[in-house]
């Protein structure tokens, strides 16, 4: 069974078993993070965004959440998506997730920021400070997960 804790992560009662286990209880913990943490900054980025430019940086700041936490769900996804093949493989799909949620955002960015009706100083902060605490969300999402390196106790090999 499995349980919430306070920043959006799964709290799992045993230890994963097996690489294909690992990585959809770590993908899942990762995906629930981040949407959880970019949900909240994007709230505090909207009323940054307010502050310095009224409805302009309120619409630049929800947008600029909304698409750095959806291209915050990209990794978790790329890892889903890889769980059958070999471990180096899941490292680089979740490296490849993190570099294209950068590029996603750079071209996203370049695009939206001289938009009439969006401040691009609210934009890119909003951007910039969902990517990083998304990125730290996953971090703790990973670091939190319980893995069994070994033969499975309850097994009968010696």
């Amino acid at each position: 069974m499995w349980r919430w804790d306070r920043w959006g992560t799964v709290e799992y009662d045993g230890p994963a078993l097996g690489q294909a286990q690992v990585v959809r209880r770590l993908s899942g913990s990762m995906a629930r993070g981040a949407a959880l943490v970019g949900a909240a900054t994007t709230v505090v980025c909207a009323v940054g965004g307010i502050v310095a430019a009224g409805v302009p940086g309120l619409s630049a700041a929800a947008l600029g959440g909304l698409l750095a936490t959806g291209s915050a769900l990209l990794t978790p996804v790329l890892m889903l998506r890889t769980t059958h093949l070999e471990p180096g493989a899941v490292m680089l799909a979740a490296f490849g997730g993190l570099a294209m949620k950068a590029i996603i955002l750079l071209l996203a960015l370049f695009t939206l920021g001289g938009a009439p009706g969006l401040h691009r100083m609210s934009l890119a902060v909003t951007m910039l400070v969902v990517f990083i605490t998304t990125t730290a969300a996953e971090a703790w999402a990973g670091q939190k997960l319980q893995i069994l390196i070994g033969t499975d106790p309850g097994s009968t090999d010696a």
